[in-house]
């Protein structure tokens, strides 16, 4: 499912399912670092929105925290985009990003 992305972006669409990835999911769940990184897609959208909202308020101590999740050591890339009109990933199992 597309997207677009979180407020103070340029409103790129963002294709979240291509982070919900099986891989994504247990890198996401290993994590174990004091700031939690950023992995799967629902945990990198949710982010995301957390780095817009701190970008409007001017949170510079938000918007460190926010770029670390999000570039921690724990990141994978996305997966391929899935070629137009083909169905969804078997492992995708029907979660829809938030």
């Amino acid at each position: 499912m597309t997207t677009t992305a979180s407020a103070g972006s340029d409103d790129e669409p963002v294709d979240w399912s291509r982070f919900d990835s099986d891989a994504h999911r247990a890198a996401q769940n290993s994590c174990r670092h004091f700031i939690h990184c950023a992995v799967d897609g629902t945990t990198r959208r949710a982010v995301s929105q957390m780095l817009g909202y701190a970008r409007t308020v001017s949170d510079g101590n938000a918007i460190a925290v926010t770029l670390a999740q999000l570039t921690g050591p724990c990141t994978l890339a996305p997966a391929p985009p899935a070629a137009e009109g083909s169905p969804r990933p078997a492992d995708a199992k029907g979660q829809t990003p938030l």
